[in-house]
């Protein structure tokens, strides 16, 4: 996730607080895998795995986006 999308407002309520829900890698404790970034205030979710192919992931954030509503 860019820099630029981290700091934009939440397109539905406005604001700038986002949560960032990370996946701890089991054999590196010290580790962790970025699994979501979302809204603190209506759960929009901004961000999900990178490893996704780009066609299924946006289509996965448009139907939990249409969800959250």
């Amino acid at each position: 996730m860019k820099m630029e999308e981290l700091l934009a407002p939440c397109p539905k309520c406005g604001s700038k607080d986002k949560i960032a829900h990370r996946k701890i890698i089991d054999n590196h404790r010290a580790h962790a895998r970025m699994d979501t970034v979302k809204c603190e205030e209506c759960g929009y979710i901004f961000f999900v795995d990178d490893n996704m192919d780009p066609d299924e992931k946006r289509q996965l954030l448009r139907e939990l986006n249409k969800i959250q509503i």
